[in-house]
């Protein structure tokens, strides 16, 4: 993702002005200065609206991404409603603790200042969120928030390519191209299977280079050579077209047909194109890998996309899985990926290509975007822990211990329809996935 741009406004009241309050802020901006983010400085201790309105047309010229209002101290109410509006950009709120108070005037009161700033951003309808802390104590709080605004800003400029549709009675894979357009201004490119095809044939043929080397690193489990060729050849074909059409994801139709027209499985491929930076989703769901997507933002890790196969009432516990898709990065350390042939495909063991292997342990977070019935967007999210996971079964399988308890979270699932595809990301990232459904108004379950 892009860096963000933070406009840093740092506001006090003239009256309680005193020599410490340019220290607060430079370590302010130091805290800032350490996060992966561009910092546009308001310059000084900003104290009344004409100050402000400066500030706002400053940050305005430079595109600002978001407003970050630090209230050093208590400020007049009226300078964040008049930014913000000029602005119209996400506000995020910081306040510090009140100074020790011993019988004397009171220091700070910058909590207050958020309070009657939130209050009036409400009446206006505008989104604003909040942090509450010191330079120290604040900073991994601000950089969830600002995760969580990268994340809106890079899907606003996303491009996913959906090769072939859904696959047949897959109503889950279904999706509103123009309500994902004005939501989160994400583009849908339709590309063919064949397009696809043809241009992993011509490598083949010695038209185009092979990326053959792509799999170099991969324990090979009675695939044949001539599989691993047509896998080299379809992974620079997806490559090409990425760059042909502009396009940052793909949703593939990954069934029934495209084995039967080039005689190998996608699957495998579609693991190594998210591990090198195009996420690649199964079965032409695209709002599954628009969940991977943010998966991969918000966690910095590379997503999986699964189905929930089972679950142990007594254990809490339940088994993601999916059939060889995975990015081999996600192999449990003392495991080794093996490309091998599909366990289902044409009756199972017939035709390559899969990449297996159980997924590593750790904190994980399992996410769905989905539409509601009546309009708008909802997304499911549930934390776990990972378990260490062996090769239950051919493919890609790991076992989770959820925190909720797993019949409720069942009940959930199923009596809110939720779709069966699931995004998994290594790492909580509940927090940043509930503020980014409220900047959104998108219903969390």
């Amino acid at each position: 993702m892009n860096k963000l741009k933070v406009g840093y406004l740092s506001l006090v009241k003239g009256s309680w002005i005193n020599e410490s309050l340019e220290s607060q802020r430079a370590k302010a901006l130091q805290a800032l200065g350490s996060l992966d983010c561009e910092v546009v400085d308001c310059g000084k201790l900003v104290q009344n609206e004409k100050e402000a309105a400066e500030v706002a047309g400053a940050f305005s010229d430079a595109k600002v991404d978001c407003l970050l209002v630090h209230f050093i101290t208590f400020s007049l109410g009226s300078i964040v409603p008049m930014a913000a509006r000029k602005l119209n950009v996400p506000v995020i709120f910081w306040s510090e603790p009140e100074p020790p108070m011993e019988g004397g005037r009171l220091a700070a009161n910058s909590f207050c200042a958020t309070n009657m700033n939130a209050h009036a951003l409400w009446r206006m309808g505008m989104k604003y969120s909040f942090v509450y802390g010191t330079s120290e104590t604040a900073r991994a709080r601000l950089e969830s928030q600002f995760k969580v605004i990268c994340c809106m800003k890079a899907l606003n400029a996303l491009r996913v390519g959906s090769v072939g549709g859904r696959v047949p009675g897959f109503y889950t894979s279904n999706f509103d191209e123009l309500a994902l357009l004005e939501k989160f201004g994400i583009q849908t490119e339709k590309l063919t299977m064949l397009e696809l095809i043809e241009d992993a044939r011509n490598i083949l043929s010695g038209e185009q280079n092979s990326a053959s080397g792509i799999v170099d690193d991969l324990k090979n489990n009675g695939v044949a050579p001539e599989e691993i060729n047509k896998l080299a050849a379809l992974y620079a074909a997806f490559v090409n077209a990425s760059e042909k059409h502009n396009v940052d994801a793909f949703a593939v139709r990954c069934w029934p047909e495209f084995g039967d027209i080039y005689g190998i499985g996608v699957c495998a491929v579609l693991g190594l194109l998210t591990d090198n930076g195009i996420v690649a989703g199964c079965e032409g769901d695209v709002l599954g890998t628009v969940s991977m997507l943010m998966g991969e933002m918000l966690s910095g890790s590379k997503p999986f996309f699964c189905d929930l196969i089972s679950f142990d009432e007594n254990e809490n516990t339940g088994i993601a899985w999916h059939c060889g898709a995975a990015a081999p990065s996600l192999c449990r350390e003392d495991c080794e990926p093996e490309l091998c042939k599909h366990s289902i495909m044409d009756g199972g063991g017939a035709k390559g290509v899969v990449c297996e292997f159980p997924l590593k342990p750790g904190p994980v977070t399992m996410l769905r975007l989905g539409e509601r019935r009546d309009g708008g967007y909802r997304l499911f999210v549930a934390v776990g822990e990972a378990q260490k996971t062996e090769q239950l079964l051919k493919g890609n399988p790991l076992k989770i211990k959820f925190e909720r308890d797993i019949k409720e979270m069942i009940g959930t699932i199923v009596d809110n329809g939720i779709e069966h595809h699931y995004a998994l990301a290594h790492g909580n990232i509940a927090e940043e996935l509930k503020l980014f459904s409220k900047w959104l108004d998108i219903e969390i379950l």
